[in-house]
């Protein structure tokens, strides 16, 4: 084991290495204060370096293992009814998604959910948000959506941020409900990579590697989060949501025209 680890950091090199560090210590930051986005900022940096089929798990694992710190101390926080509607809705919503990834272009999707989203963001900048709880079909139905887009373009995360973002329960209930939906959905996205081959011995030493970088992000953002207001947390994390739309639609236009 150590000597496959010595050969995993002599393969990544001196500036590998840091860089990987750097990703998963910047991207913790970012999770640790909002509750959300290791992996949409982790995953597109990665891939300069890694292998898709190693970082992918590697980073749910990482979020499992480097979330918990987080997750064990908002436990009590969450909006448990909501959560565990979105996460029975994802769970249903995986399959379609799957069918939606071989029937449809992924381009075609990403652009049309990056305006959405887009749009989303515009109306929660202007200060949308709901006056009540949704009804649990609606909330269902948004987990539904979440784990469709999750199969079909890994994008599965805006309506369920979005979600919570426009609650009435405020910031700290919002941040600690994000937190443990995406912890509790690695499981089932971990599950899944299991079931395919892919918790190999590589990813599980990338997950050693990077972890102690992402606990401290972690620490780092859940500091900065308990010395900001709901005002600032909310305008983060709209930013963070407005630039994985503006990447997603990016990304779109550039495959459909090439």
């Amino acid at each position: 084991m150590l000597q496959s680890f010595l050969d995993l950091i002599h393969s990544l090199g001196p500036g590998g290495t840091a860089f990987l560090l750097l990703v998963a210590f910047g991207a913790g930051i970012l999770r640790g204060y909002t509750g959300f986005g290791f992996a949409l900022a982790a995953v597109p940096a990665l891939t300069v370096i890694l292998d898709p089929a190693d970082m992918v798990p590697a980073v749910t694992l990482i979020t499992l293992l480097g979330g918990l710190q987080l997750v064990v101390k908002v436990w009590r926080q969450a909006d448990w009814p909501s959560v565990w509607l979105l996460l029975a809705g994802a769970v249903l919503g995986l399959p379609f998604g799957v069918i939606m990834l071989r029937d449809l272009p992924a381009d075609l999707m990403r652009a049309f959910i990056g305006l959405v989203v887009l749009a989303a963001v515009l109306l929660l900048w202007r200060g949308f948000s709901f006056s009540a709880a949704p009804t649990k079909a609606t909330r269902l139905a948004l987990g539904v959506l979440s784990g469709l887009l999750n199969s079909s373009t890994s994008m599965g995360g805006p309506p369920v941020i979005i979600f919570f973002l426009a609650s009435p329960a405020g910031a700290a209930v919002g941040r600690a409900s994000l937190l443990v939906y995406f912890f509790l959905l690695s499981w089932v996205t971990l599950g899944s990579a299991a079931l395919g081959g892919l918790l190999t011995l590589q990813v599980l030493l990338l997950t050693i590697l990077m972890l102690p970088a992402m606990s401290l992000g972690n620490w780092v953002g859940a500091h900065l989060f308990t010395r900001s207001t709901a005002h600032t947390y909310r305008r983060v994390a709209l930013i963070v949501l407005a630039s994985v739309a503006a990447v997603a639609i990016a990304r779109a236009l550039a495959g459909l025209v090439g």
